[in-house]
């Protein structure tokens, strides 16, 4: 038997990068969005996670589940391999490997930075080569390795705008649960575990005829299409060209709306309406995987039995909420009255919003009754991520998940909105939402998280005088709005206020020293002194332009002065002609935390708290989240309730200081010194070593009879004792 011509082999991430990729003329731009980045990260983790275990030895990870990239074709000329395709997947996973690499120095895992460098880059002759070796890329590349600042030419083509795009999602929707002592064990498990199936075609021509039959012939059965070929055949064959024709209106209605792919709906439907969600339940990891096969193994448990109960299924589960989820992916591509928040969870990357949405939404629900219901659990999951994000846990759209799959099974009973709303009413704390809103601010992995407060603080006064909403501007994925510091990077224009430099850093990062500004104006203003920002600040937005005097003058400006009133904002905001000191800046904090109760007031989103019981179960946000870090090892609230740790426990890294560097607060989170709280010990640790990773468990120490003794050893105590 004759070999055949055309070679494929499986490949794992250290042997893909082992190659030399360079791209042939005709292929396309790098076009990734940043929801291909999303979920690249998020099915990265998930797997990962899926194995992972705080307890194993870095061995260990040769047994964890693998996970396939897919396939890319490619061929060989003079030893570099011309990728034909799976450049959008390659091209990725290089600016992965590129800022893994700078979270292992961070670490100090100089030998695994070290193995990813090699297969980043090589030298040749005296010159750097990248390994996707792509000339007009390489001096973004190079920065971008380096961890140096890189500002795009006006003249960068499309593929170098995207490129530096995807580079910056990479580091702000890395998942926060790899950033602590996972980290080595994901290095290790990506590059061994994750591969793909590269096909080496003979030559040019041989590779671009395959890349057309992979993709324009033989199209094969999809999932779907299996599930409805089960389905019908189920069903009553006289109501056949019936059932075929609501199918098919189900699938017009949802690919007419961009990037909606229809297996997505049926798994959102069956996590929303029959799954499982209980802890140790296989149900979610099934679905995802193969969701037909799930539906043939279970469909007399989800009240498939007579042929009638298919026909309904199709008339009714998945025509009519197909209408819905069709509407929510339309809503949330800009903003649409009523459902601003789909748009804003979107932004977010809460994409589980669909599943929390179609579980609260009845079949037979009508357009009036889907939208109120669609309103409120957006609004909610909206709040719940601002109110997680100010009380220091930094939330992902991914991270989100847990939460959410809690709340499945307590909203698909809710028949009605009135229904619906107190029940996530229900799930709210009571009291202050933002408790520790006093210093926050912006912090090394929070970016992107407050640019979106500002944001919505910015379109909420321009809206409060007047002026059309720009929300959709303000967060366009091409970034046009960045965060402007009202104090520039100058310790030394301010330290007789605030006397440190760490004090400096601290005050200028608060969220009442920053602004949201167009970035060309951004970039103009640089490192000019307040005094000469002030000029150009009143010709911004609102929020702006009320640091000038002229903005409060009684003749000039009706209209913001009816704002003020409305929303009795005197006294909160006030101009600072002079300078702006600390004690203004301590002014519009509280300014800001005033917004922020005003725009996420649950009574104004339709969530009174005011018409929760007693008898009501109470699910605080804390515990939420806790929840949502279960799975994935011991977090500081489970030491506290075994009295392995008390309330206070100072926590310092491993050296007898002077002053504690951190302490544990009642609910787990950590305070370090200048007054930021945490969710968890390992962005505490990073935020303390001003690094965007840290092995907190092994970074923060506690003093146990005059020795200091490593918050591990603590966690190790508790899983030995089962306490």
């Amino acid at each position: 038997m004759s070999n055949s011509p055309i070679d494929g082999r499986g490949y794992t991430i250290e042997l893909l990068f082992s190659h030399r990729f360079r791209l042939d003329a005709y292929q396309r731009e790098y076009t990734w969005s940043t929801e291909d980045v999303r979920r690249l990260l998020h099915d990265l983790k998930r797997r990962f996670l899926h194995s992972w275990d705080a307890q194993d030895t870095r061995e260990a990870v040769g047994r964890y589940t693998p996970y396939f990239l897919g396939p890319y074709v490619f061929y060989q000329n003079d030893g570099i391999s011309y990728l034909v395709d799976g450049q959008q997947r390659v091209t990725t996973l290089h600016l992965l490997l590129i800022h893994l690499q700078r979270l292992l120095v961070d670490q100090e895992h100089q030998t695994e930075a070290d193995q990813l460098g090699r297969l980043i880059s090589s030298v040749q002759y005296g010159r750097v080569t990248f390994t996707v070796d792509i000339e007009e890329r390489a001096p973004f590349l190079t920065a971008l390795q380096d961890g140096k600042p890189y500002e795009l030419p006006p003249d960068a083509n499309p593929s170098v705008r995207n490129l530096w795009a995807r580079s910056r999602d990479i580091e702000e929707e890395f998942p926060t649960e790899l950033l602590g002592e996972a980290l080595p064990y994901f290095h290790d498990w990506l590059l061994h575990r994750v591969g793909l199936v590269g096909i080496e075609a003979l030559d040019r021509g041989n590779g671009w005829e395959i890349f057309e039959t992979m993709n324009d012939r033989g199209t094969r059965l999809s999932p779907v299409d299996l599930l409805k070929s089960f389905l019908l055949a189920k069903a009553d064959s006289a109501q056949q060209e019936t059932l075929n024709t609501a199918w098919r209106s189900m699938l017009t209605n949802l690919v007419a709306v961009d990037n909606v792919i229809p297996a997505d709906f049926v798994k959102t439907l069956l996590l929303a309406r029959h799954a499982d969600m209980s802890e140790g339940a296989k149900d979610v990891q099934q679905i995802e995987m193969s969701f037909h096969e799930w539906i043939r193994k279970n469909h007399e448990r989800i009240g498939l039995v007579g042929r009638p109960d298919f026909a309904r299924f199709i008339t009714e589960d998945l025509k009519q909420l197909g209408e819905c989820y069709a509407m929510l992916r339309h809503a949330a591509t800009a903003p649409q009255q009523g459902l601003e928040a789909v748009y804003y969870n979107e932004t977010n990357g809460i994409s589980d919003q669909y599943r929390l949405i179609l579980a609260a939404v009845d079949p037979g629900d009508g357009q009036s009754a889907r939208k109120q219901k669609a309103r409120l659990v957006a609004s909610f999951l909206d709040l719940l991520f601002v109110q997680q994000l100010i009380g220091g846990y930094v939330p992902q759209g991914a991270d989100m998940s847990a939460a959410v799959d809690q709340l499945v099974p307590v909203v698909r009973g809710c028949r009605s909105p009135d229904h619906l709303a107190r029940t996530l009413a229900a799930e709210l704390p009571t009291g202050d939402l933002f408790p520790d809103f006093s210093k926050y601010g912006l912090r090394a992995d929070n970016r992107r998280q407050i640019r979106y407060l500002l944001a919505r603080m910015t379109d909420f006064a321009e809206i409060g005088i007047g002026n059309p909403s720009r929300i959709h501007e303000y967060l366009s994925e091409s970034k046009p709005y960045q965060i402007e510091h009202i104090w520039a990077v100058h310790f030394d224009r301010y330290k007789d206020l605030v006397k440190t430099e760490a004090n400096f850093k601290e005050v200028r990062n608060r969220l009442g020293g920053l602004l949201l500004l167009h970035q060309s104006d951004n970039a103009s203003y640089r490192d000019n002194p307040y005094s000469a920002k002030l000029e150009h600040y009143q010709r911004q937005n609102v929020l702006a332009a009320a640091l000038h005097p002229t903005v409060h003058r009684r003749s000039g400006n009706p209209r913001f002065r009816k704002f003020v009133q409305k929303w009795d904002l005197q006294g909160l905001i006030r101009p600072y002609p002079g300078d702006f000191d600390v004690d203004a800046n301590e002014e519009r904090q509280k300014l800001y935390k005033r917004f922020c109760e005003i725009i996420w007031s649950p009574e104004d989103l339709g969530l009174s708290r005011k018409r929760v019981t007693p008898s009501q179960r109470q699910l605080p946000t804390q515990q939420v989240k806790s929840a949502t870090r279960a799975h994935y090892g011991v977090d500081v609230a489970q030491l506290l309730t075994a009295g392995i740790l008390t309330p206070g426990t100072r926590l310092n890294p491993g050296k007898h200081t002077a002053d504690a560097l951190a302490e544990v607060l009642p609910d787990g989170r950590i305070r370090t010194s200048d007054g930021q709280v945490f969710a968890a010990l390992s962005p505490a640790g990073a935020h303390v070593r001003k690094t965007k990773a840290s092995p907190g468990w092994d970074f923060w120490h506690v003093e146990r009879a005059g020795a200091l003794v490593p918050m591990k050893t603590l966690r190790d105590e508790f899983l030995r004792t089962g306490r």
